[in-house]
């Protein structure tokens, strides 16, 4: 590992025409400042190759899902869905694959 890198346990999972990185949160920070800087840093953006991260230069290889235990009694985990910016260096959280959400039991 390079001087200044953190490790981050993490699982890339693919589906149909889309990848994405899916993350515990309790790997991240929990300021959101340097939460994005940590996502944009594992995505490899900004940059339109993407070359130095595993996002694929692409919307659809550049989603993350934040999970861990649910705060509610009747969700088996909580979720947060990114977009991760590729010439941008932006997480959009509202976007159309999900927001912050749960999985209903």
């Amino acid at each position: 590992m390079s001087q200044g890198s953190i490790k981050i346990k993490c699982t890339i999972v693919r589906g149909g025409t889309s990848k994405g990185v899916l993350i515990h949160r309790d790997e991240l920070p929990s300021d959101p400042k340097r939460r994005d800087e940590v996502i944009l840093s594992i995505f490899g953006s900004p940059d339109r190759r993407q070359i130095d991260g595993v996002g694929g230069s692409d919307p659809l290889t550049s989603k993350l899902a934040i999970v861990g235990p649910s705060t509610r009694k009747d969700a088996d985990i909580d979720y947060t869905f990114g977009q991760v910016g590729i010439e941008t260096p932006f997480v959009d959280y509202g976007g159309y694959c999900g927001g912050r959400g749960v999985c209903l039991r």
